[in-house]
């Protein structure tokens, strides 16, 4: 990827990177993903009427039907 990604939101460029693959906007606060060209936005996974996971065991709970193991 070239250069960083502009805000949808205030259009500024998102400079602040957590070194895997989330940036995130210094003006507004949003945050994109993008891993090999995919991109995603925070609102679209998280977003209103989304359902929102707070740690991987409540992911691993819905994914898994309720168990978490090391696999």
């Amino acid at each position: 990827m070239k250069g960083y990604p502009t805000c949808k939101t205030c259009g500024m460029l998102m400079t602040e990177f957590d070194d895997w693959a989330w940036y995130t906007c210094p003006e507004c606060g949003n945050r994109v993903k993008i891993i090999d060209g995919s991109v995603t936005w925070y609102d679209e996974i998280f977003g209103e009427n989304e359902k929102e996971h707070y740690s991987d065991f409540d992911l691993a709970d819905f994914c898994r039907g309720g168990y978490l193991t090391e696999d």
